[in-house]
């Protein structure tokens, strides 16, 4: 289990926004083992996520889809696309999903909030530790195998948003 302190040394101090999990945990379905150990996220994690929205949706923005459907909330936002492509918790599953805002698509991101937060402390670490191009493919690999480690279905379509992630970092994508 990584620990508040480790989570702030990833994604540094000044780069973390707190959510309500507290009120969310009372207030959804989802089950306490879905929701991260810690009650903030980070703000900007490089390509794969930010939490600073600036469209329609704000941060804990709440969606419904379709009649008695999907209640979900926003916690984020893939920033190349961020007025259109949105990781949203699930509130009854505790799932996060990516929304394809203009297209209404879903994609599955991760199996739980929690390990949501799991890869993108690793993934924090990882562009830590990044020391050029020559040495990137060996450790995604290894990154691939942390992530495997806290979700493998979210890598189990290679089709899926980590899975084009990884594939980008381990230079098999271009």
């Amino acid at each position: 289990m990584t620990d508040r302190d480790a989570y702030l040394r990833a994604w540094e101090p000044d780069n973390v926004i707190r959510f309500p999990r507290d009120e969310w945990m009372r207030e959804f379905a989802a089950p306490a083992a879905a929701y991260p150990d810690v009650d903030f996220l980070p703000i900007d994690m490089s390509a794969v996520y930010t939490a600073y929205l600036t469209g329609r949706f704000e941060l804990y923005s709440s969606i419904s889809l379709g009649e008695g459907g999907l209640q979900l909330k926003v916690i984020g936002a893939v920033p190349s696309d961020r007025d259109n492509l949105l990781f949203c918790l699930d509130t009854a599953s505790g799932r996060v999903l990516l929304l394809g805002v203009a297209e209404g698509t879903l994609e599955l991101v991760n199996s739980t909030f929690k390990a949501l937060t799991g890869y993108l402390y690793e993934f924090a670490r990882f562009v830590d530790g990044d020391t050029g191009a020559a040495g990137r493919p060996a450790r995604a690999r290894a990154l691939r195998a942390a992530w495997n480690g806290i979700d493998p279905g979210a890598l189990a379509d290679p089709e899926s948003w980590w899975s084009i992630a990884l594939m980008q970092l381990e230079g098999s994508l271009r």
